[in-house]
């Protein structure tokens, strides 16, 4: 007895499945393969750098035949090439878009690969094209099949989108994936977003500014600001061109009329971008250590040269150390002989450029 569901409804459940947790991409894309009479199928990833060709998931049975393709055919492959060069997104394809089907048979590829395994005719489509390359879907038909009909590509061209959404809940690209483990033990709020500001990584110091800082905030999975003007200039910033202007990047964000921290964009793979937002506060015990280390600045003149940075100027610095102003100013005399610095905003700068970028070891309770 056979099911009443439409069988392109429960692939597109498979294939949502698949989009949850990645181990269950084999039984989608046996699915996927059965209803386009293919004996197998897989996504591929090419990188834009190096031109390599990755399988990224396949159906169970034939995964040694798409290894030996990936190794020693793909180059001579002449479909694969225009695929990447003449084919859009979310469009079915099959060997006949490219070649006739003398060209196919007389390739290398189907002569030394394609022939030997019994296999047709391909039928694909480019789920999505990024700048860190090109994810493929791809189906092979046996000989039995024949060449893909126009009923198999209007039900993969029906599928493509379902492919698109389920690759997007992935974790970013592995590039993408090595930076956000570093940014885990930067200790500068860093989260990692897509274009409608979904946020889908934040680091340990970006839940510590969320719990502490209401300049920032979640709504469910959307970044918001308090600051209207730099959530705008954030936004514009994410719709950016690729080779935009670096310096358009730094974004200031208030809270009420005080400046409150700078936030840097970075672009990665994949329409994702990584924000870096660097607090207007300063940090006594980064700067300060590392500053008495590199000038030979002793204990009271490393507490005057952070006083002047956070408080800034020689009355308050003098107030809130006890200290008259003409003490101050012979100790400003001297970190600046020391440093090398002419002005007090250039030790504001030379403060905030000493301060640690990595998080600092979380210490253990003493159990008593």
């Amino acid at each position: 007895m056979t099911s009443t569901k439409d069988p392109d409804a429960r692939i597109a459940g498979a294939i949502e499945a698949a989009g949850a947790d990645a181990r269950n991409w084999p039984d989608a894309l046996d699915k996927i393969a059965h209803v386009l009479d293919a004996r197998f199928a897989a996504l591929l990833f090419e990188d834009r750098v190096s031109a390599l060709l990755e399988l990224k998931h396949s159906t169970r049975a034939e995964k040694a035949w798409i290894v030996e393709y990936l190794r020693n055919h793909r180059k001579l492959d002449p479909i694969k090439a225009r695929i990447l060069a003449e084919i859009g997104v979310g469009r079915a394809f099959s060997s006949e878009d490219f070649v006739s089907g003398d060209e196919l048979h007389e390739s290398s590829v189907y002569q030394r690969w394609m022939a030997p395994f019994g296999l047709a005719d391909v039928i694909g489509g480019v789920i999505h094209r990024s700048n860190a390359g090109v994810c493929i879907f791809v189906a092979l038909r046996d000989e039995r099949a024949g060449l893909a009909t126009t009923e198999a590509k209007a039900r993969l061209d029906a599928l493509l989108p379902d492919l698109a959404e389920a690759i997007a809940q992935h974790e970013p690209a592995s590039d993408t994936a090595a930076l956000v483990e570093l940014f885990q033990e930067l200790s500068s709020p860093v989260f990692v977003v897509d274009d409608r500001l979904r946020v889908v990584h934040k680091n340990r110091s970006a839940n510590d500014m969320l719990a502490e800082d209401d300049a920032v905030a979640l709504s469910g999975e959307m970044l918001t600001l308090t600051d209207a003007r730099a959530k705008e200039a954030l936004e514009r910033a994410l719709a950016r061109t690729e080779g935009a202007d670096a310096e358009a990047f730094a974004i200031m964000v208030k809270r009420g009329d005080a400046r409150c921290c700078v936030m840097h964009v970075l672009p990665l793979s994949n329409g994702l971008s990584a924000l870096f937002l660097r607090r207007l506060a300063l940090n006594a015990d980064d700067g300060g250590a590392v500053a008495a280390a590199l000038f030979g600045l002793t204990a009271r003149e490393s507490s005057v040269l952070l006083a002047i940075a956070e408080v800034g100027g020689v009355p308050p610095t003098a107030r809130a150390l006890g200290l008259s102003e003409g003490t101050v100013k012979g100790y400003l005399k001297s970190i600046f002989q020391k440093t090398g610095a002419s002005r007090q905003a250039d030790l504001v700068k030379l403060v905030l450029a000493l301060e640690s970028p990595f998080r600092a070891p979380e210490r253990q309770s003493l159990q008593v």
